[in-house]
């Protein structure tokens, strides 16, 4: 008998892995219909087991159907059982395990379908509120522990997975190192107020001595200093926001993807850089034979349903426009003249909602990248435009039905400046010391850009709340489970 030692030589020496195979998983529904397609149109039969929640009971004189999803794909399998095996807690929401013979359907559109053999229920349900008909996404909020079985919801957080592993591996082609910066900090980034502070101990006492403690708005600054380091950084994190914003785009907790990039002293490379990040989450859905787009179209009912989210993903397969705020309020002025908006365009009050969403929606028909905003409008970290005093170098990126996903600029890196930023900001210049400390010690043009996640995930799903998209959604006066 091998002792571990020799087992771990044996196994290098044949060059095996040292780690043990996941084989040994019961497998998805997607694993075994993709291992079984050669089944299709033909008399074969392969035994299987199928693990997953029922959505759907129809029994018949002669027999009975369960359809039957482990959501692990919008598509189920279809279970077809003689009368005798049909008891009284098959019924919709109860897990089951079935073992049978998989084959090709007789049915149209059927595919593959499990004549089972055994039915085993692992789970009974008491009067379950998720039926076979449509429900509202309003409805559906207050069934936070379920509301995920539903095929439109679950196909969400699917491609909520597909996007991150997407984003990790843009990046890592493009030499970035994905860091994990805290989630608690003593400063305000954005520098707005709008914070959770944070107290320890049962009795709210200061856990961090006499230091303010927050929940991050944004781990920007503490990417500028990682990025000082190793040139290109970025991380994928929760962002927290006290916003008094009862909206469907608004979120207390969110999820932001966030990019800093040292050597960087100009708007062009960082918006293609934030341009190729967003294709990289939906270019894939142009592939007829891409799963995450499939798996999206399968999960809606409809043709419109179906048709609504084809044009909002070709509506982003192109090169991205670019223009300026001035020329933006220009369009948005002349607009106002042959159909007046909510809201009049105002160059120092800044774009609405109902702006970026008529320009990104009506105007460019795609997303669009708008610059070089007033610095009034923007915090103190940005860097002055070139070409305009009274603006600075930054963009933010609008999509067609959503408005702003992305925001970034150049960082200003001269000690100088950045402090009298900051003082004419009136923000606590202590609590940044060790950000304008980083202006002294081999400072270097830099820049940056963040994404709300879920802003993203509703354009590409056309789920219209934001809400929605979020697990367990947190805004103003709701924070329930």
């Amino acid at each position: 008998m091998l002792r571990i030692g020799q087992t771990r030589l044996a196994q290098r020496a044949l060059g095996k892995p040292s780690f043990r195979s996941i084989a040994t998983l019961p497998q998805t529904i997607n694993q075994i219909k993709t291992e079984n397609q050669h089944i299709l149109g033909t008399k074969d039969a392969s035994p299987v087991t199928i693990n997953g929640w029922i959505k759907s009971v129809q029994k018949l004189k002669n027999v009975a159907f369960l359809n039957i999803s482990d959501g692990n794909c919008a598509q189920g399998v279809m279970a077809v059982l003689e009368p005798d095996q049909v008891t009284a807690d098959l019924t919709t929401g109860a897990c089951v395990s079935v073992k049978g013979n998989l084959v090709s359907s007789q049915g149209k559109k059927q595919g593959l379908e499990l004549q089972a053999e055994s039915v085993k229920v692992t789970g009974t349900v008491d009067d379950y509120p998720i039926q076979k008909k449509f429900h509202k996404q309003e409805f559906l909020r207050t069934l936070p522990a379920l509301r995920w079985r539903t095929s439109v919801n679950s196909s969400t957080l699917r491609y909520r997975s597909f996007c991150m592993a997407q984003m990790t591996n843009f990046f890592a082609e493009n030499d970035f190192v994905q860091t994990n910066p805290p989630l608690l900090t003593s400063s305000d980034c954005e520098g707005a107020g709008e914070v959770f502070k944070v107290s320890g101990g049962g009795k709210g006492d200061k856990f961090f001595g006499d230091k303010p403690a927050y929940l991050t708005v944004s781990t920007q600054l503490h990417l500028e200093v990682l990025a000082a380091a190793v040139g290109r950084v970025w991380t994928f994190t929760p962002a927290f926001r006290a916003e008094n914003s009862d909206t469907n785009r608004h979120l207390s907790e969110f999820w932001m993807a966030e990019a800093e990039i040292s050597f960087v002293d100009d708007l062009e490379p960082l918006m293609d850089l934030a341009e190729g990040m967003v294709k990289s989450c939906l270019a894939p859905l142009m592939d007829e034979g891409n799963k995450a787009r499939n798996d999206l179209l399968d999960a809606r009912r409809s043709a419109e349903q179906k048709d609504e989210l084809l044009d909002r993903w070709d509506m982003a397969n192109c090169d991205f426009p670019r223009l300026t705020y001035k020329q933006a309020i220009k369009i948005l002025n002349l607009q106002h003249l042959k159909e007046p908006f909510t809201h009049r365009p105002d160059y120092e009050v800044g774009l609405r909602s109902e702006h970026e969403k008529w320009l990104a929606t009506e105007y460019f028909v795609s997303p669009v990248f708008v610059t070089d905003y007033p610095k009034e409008q923007k915090p103190f970290y940005m860097k002055q435009s070139p070409h305009d005093v009274q603006t600075v170098a930054c963009f933010d990126l609008l999509m067609p039905h959503i408005g702003e996903v992305i925001g970034g600029s150049v960082r200003e890196d001269n000690y100088d400046t950045l402090l009298k930023n900051i003082e004419a900001s009136g923000m606590d210049k202590g609590a940044l010391e060790w950000y304008l400390e980083l202006r002294k010690q081999g400072s270097t043009p830099h820049g940056g850009f963040g994404m709300g996640f879920e802003r993203l995930i509703t354009y590409a799903t056309g789920i219209e709340n934001i809400r929605d998209v979020a697990a367990f959604p947190r805004w103003v006066d709701n924070c329930g489970c």
